[in-house]
């Protein structure tokens, strides 16, 4: 039985493009955020529109 390709070539890159920059670039970034309020002793969803 034939191997059936549910993604295009250019859509795999596509997707692997966005999942580099979210490792890359936004994990990182949203990392720090939730160090900084928990260093802050606010652990909450909403803790950035408190202040």
């Amino acid at each position: 039985m034939a191997k059936t390709n549910y993604i295009t070539r250019e859509g795999y890159d596509i997707l692997e493009k966005e999942l580099q920059f979210l490792w890359k670039d936004e994990r990182p970034r949203i990392t720090r955020s939730v160090s900084e309020a928990a260093a802050q002793g606010d652990r909450s969803e909403n803790a950035e529109s408190k202040k």
